[in-house]
This record gives C-alpha cells, structure tokens and sequence, in this order.
C-alpha cells in the first residue's frame, strides 16, 4: 500500500516549484537521483499519477517502459518505493545497502511483481542507499 503524497488535490499536478518549496533541502535529493538514472541509463522518463484521494500524487520514473521507481512527497522530505523481483532480491541480499533495507524488502508481502519497499530519503546516506536500490534494480 503506498503511503499518502501531501499533493491531494486531484486538480493541482505538482511542478517544480511546489516540490523545491516542500521538499525543502532534499529537492536536491530527487534531482540528484534523476541526474542519476538519466546519465547511467538514459532514456528517463517522468510521469506524475493520482492514484486517488487516499495517495494523492506519486511520481513514477521509469527507464524505457521499465518502472525503476515511485517517489512520493512528504513535507520536508519524500519517500522512494521500489519493487523487486526475486533475482533482484538477493542481489539486493548481497549487496552492501543498509541493514534496515535488507530486514524491509524480507519482511514486505511478497506478490506476483514481486516485493515492495519504502526508503525515506531526507539524508546523503538515503541517498545513496536509493542509488544502489537504482543500480540493482536496473541490472
């Protein structure tokens, strides 16, 4: 279940203007990981979506059709949601991102796209831990 944007209003898609307002310091964070995927992948698409008045708006990211994440607002910071499918799971096992994400992506609901998992980004170590999930998830 994805948590809830503080973009609800159906008839105001958020824009660059309201997200460096209340994302406040980590707008930087989002163009980071943008700049990110763009340089490495190419090809980034970006695509707002309301997904209804319990979610709100949720930016989608995506690398050729390949969804690589959902990002969510939240005052003063956002939340990333990636899903994994099993292979990428154990890479994700393997890999050297934090702890807690590793206990998240075990104990989240397996479904048939595969297990979901949420990261709050307000810190660089947030960051980077988004940009390894990006790395695993596009390999």
């Amino acid at each position: 279940i994805m948590s809830a944007s503080i973009y609800s209003d159906k008839l105001v898609v958020p824009d660059e203007k309201l997200l460096a307002n209340d994302l406040g310091d980590t707008k930087s964070y989002l163009d980071k990981i943008a700049a990110f995927i763009e340089q490495e992948y190419g090809d980034l698409k970006t695509a707002w979506k309301y997904y209804g008045t319990s979610s709100g708006w949720i930016l989608k990211m995506f690398v050729k059709k390949r969804n690589v994440l959902f990002l969510i607002p939240c005052q003063g910071h956002f939340l990333t949601v990636f899903t994994f499918g099993d292979k990428a799971v154990l890479m994700l096992l393997e890999s050297d991102v934090s702890d807690d994400i590793k206990v998240d992506v075990m104990e989240s609901k397996k479904y048939a796209e595969g297990r979901s998992i949420r990261k709050e980004v307000i810190h660089d170590a947030d960051l980077e831990n988004v940009i390894k999930m990006i790395r695993i998830k596009l390999t």
